[in-house]
């Protein structure tokens, strides 16, 4: 190769290291869904209304749907949030590139605005839009206690138990057994009901797990418990802490690698446990309803 052939190739290539990523490979998004507890609901072209809770505190992601090797296949759609008007029968509590908490206030129906903030190909009337709540008020519907804060404090740790170790939406009577337990005890509620939620999850996994399905199981286990909004990969490169849990729940298994987050500062920081701890006591007719781990 002559020296004119070289440095027309060496102009070339940094010819196209100087284009931005975005421009070589954007991405294709032809549908746009919020996710709630793992289910998807239509934004756009289509909306479907989120059925929620008086009292709930709810992550809502916006993920779109990407044509792949002509198949759709599910991504991050990074936006920002809002509650259009300034405020309504919710108020956003944290958000993250593309997702959003919410805490859910009054019943009714209720909208959150969200307009996208990534370059992606796209047609317009996805870009911003409406992700709409159905609310209903079941707090006084199962007997004495409900909506006082305590309570409501019980609701949220319990769901994100639920959400964090399970992947499902506390629902039925071992549910809300788990709520009282966890409004009456405090902490110490808190700790059994996750040991008891990690030996069923447990129960569906091999003894002994490999490399790959520990980082993905602690991975959705931070994220769960504790709030993080790092990818696996983030937490592997980034945090010592997590790349020395994941030789813990391969060696010990979920229940013990659940029981070191759920006592750990950082859970009880993000939880507010220390601020249920010094709640007014909360009682159920003096009944014990508690489930017991494997019941």
């Amino acid at each position: 190769m002559n020296l004119k052939t070289t440095l027309r190739s060496a102009l070339a290539v940094a010819a196209l290291a100087a284009i931005p990523a975005a421009a070589v490979a954007q991405m294709k998004i032809i549908a746009v869904q919020a996710k709630v507890g793992g289910t998807n609901y239509g934004v756009a072209p289509n909306a479907e209304p989120i059925p929620v809770n008086v009292g709930d505190r709810v992550r809502v992601d916006l993920v779109g749907t990407s044509i792949e090797g002509g198949h759709g296949v599910e991504r991050q759609v990074n936006a920002r949030f809002d509650v259009p008007g300034g405020r309504g029968p919710i108020d956003i509590v944290q958000a993250g590139s593309n997702w959003v908490v919410v805490n859910i206030r009054a019943a009714g129906d209720a909208q959150l605005g969200y307009s996208v903030a990534g370059n992606y190909d796209m047609r317009g009337n996805l870009r911003s839009g409406r992700i709409t709540f159905q609310i209903a008020d079941n707090r006084h519907s199962g007997g004495p206690g409900r909506g006082n804060e305590r309570w409501e404090r019980a609701q949220d740790i319990t769901r994100r138990l639920y959400l964090g170790i399970l992947g499902a939406e506390p629902r039925g009577d071992e549910a809300r057994q788990d709520t009282e337990r966890v409004a009456r005890e405090g902490s110490a509620g808190v700790r059994d009901v996750a040991r008891t939620l990690a030996i069923n999850a447990q129960r569906s996994r091999s003894p002994r797990m490999g490399q790959d399905e520990a980082i993905r199981v602690l991975g959705d286990l931070y994220r769960g418990l504790l709030g993080r909004s790092m990818s696996n990969r983030d937490l592997w490169d980034q945090d010592r802490g997590f790349r020395g849990n994941i030789e813990t729940i391969r060696r010990d298994g979920l229940g013990r690698m659940v029981d070191v987050i759920v006592s750990s500062e950082e859970f009880r920081s993000v939880n507010r446990l220390n601020e249920l701890d010094r709640m007014p006591r909360w009682e159920r007719d003096g009944r014990d309803h508690d489930r017991r781990p494997g019941a």
